[in-house]
């Protein structure tokens, strides 16, 4: 009977991630309306969703053509698509400013990827079909280009305010007799110190020997440590997310329910791991290890999940023991 609950609740937290994953994944978000006037607050929520019916529609299309180019062409677009979008939806106001985004730049670019499904689906190859479909890559490449203009268009009153405000500083600077320099954050010279103004990069030092001065300890524990953040944090791809999610879950229960026989080894590959958890489970030491080890892995971040353990291609070249 307890081998029954623990299977049971195994499966119920796989599928639940998964459900939920899911229910994130397709939910329509909704805007905060509650200060606005009720026929304002409907129209801009329509307006939302439909531009949010095209992009989920969009998205799906990208993952089903064949096309690698249009696919590229497409990612690029839902790209801008979805930071336009994320912005409307924590500003609602600037709807009617993205108006020509949503009724003719996304719509015509869902037709056009419509057209080019059932073009498609004829599997017939002529000239003039040919040509129809180098003239739909065209203008959806255009599209793209459009898509940035309408986000720049939707966020020129923060650009004006922002420019405003610097043109103010720098007029104030500018009374104090106070002279703006051109600055290259971030350049390291051979002292180990951040470079800030160029003009110094031409500037004798004055008779002054260079000498090759230890960097500071401070520099080098920023250097390990944005070096170190570079190789634990890669990008992995946002189409396996869902996949990831789910061995992430199934990871965790395996060894939250079943470490004391190492089935959480087992199932990442390690065999022999997974011998000598089961040789002694009569310890119940694999026990405890397996549920601490079922915990991190459900609390560790996306990004360190896929490096650590499905990302074995890089591992591989790497060289580097898990």
């Amino acid at each position: 009977m307890d081998y029954l609950l623990v299977i049971l609740a195994t499966v119920a937290v796989i599928f639940g991630g998964k459900a939920f994953w899911d229910w994130k994944k397709n939910r329509t978000p909704r805007l905060d309306l509650d200060e606005l006037e009720e026929e304002r607050a409907d129209y801009l929520q329509e307006n939302f969703e439909k531009a949010m019916a095209d992009y989920k529609f969009l998205e799906e299309a990208q993952k089903n053509i064949s096309d690698r180019f249009l696919a590229g062409q497409l990612k690029k677009m839902q790209g801008t698509a979805k930071n336009l979008l994320s912005n409307l939806e924590q500003n609602p106001n600037r709807i009617p400013l993205a108006c020509k985004f949503i009724d003719y730049y996304q719509d015509r670019a869902v037709k056009i990827v419509k057209q080019y499904q059932e073009l498609e689906a004829t599997q017939l190859s002529t000239d003039k079909i040919e040509d129809l479909k180098n003239r739909m890559k065209t203008a959806l490449s255009a599209l793209n280009e459009a898509y940035k203009d309408q986000f720049e268009h939707v966020l020129n009153d923060q650009i004006i305010s922002a420019d405003a405000e610097l043109k103010v500083m720098e007029q104030q600077l500018d009374a104090e007799g106070i002279k703006s320099q051109p600055v290259d954050v971030g350049k390291v010279d051979e002292f180990g110190n951040v470079r800030i103004d160029t003009d110094l990069l031409d500037r004798p030092l004055g008779g002054l020997e260079r000498r090759n001065l230890p960097v500071p300890q401070t520099t080098r524990r920023m250097r390990k440590r944005n070096s170190r953040a570079e190789e634990i944090y890669p990008s992995f791809p946002e189409e396996e997310r869902p996949q990831i999610v789910q061995r992430k879950l199934i990871q965790s229960a395996l060894a939250i329910f079943f470490g004391t026989v190492g089935a959480h080894k087992f199932y990442q590959g390690k065999t022999f791991q997974g011998i000598l958890y089961a040789l002694f489970f009569w310890t119940s030491l694999p026990t405890w290890i397996g549920f601490i080890e079922g915990i991190r892995y459900l609390f560790m971040p996306i990004e360190d999940f896929y490096e650590q353990y499905m990302d074995d291609d890089r591992n591989r070249r790497g060289g580097r023991r898990r």
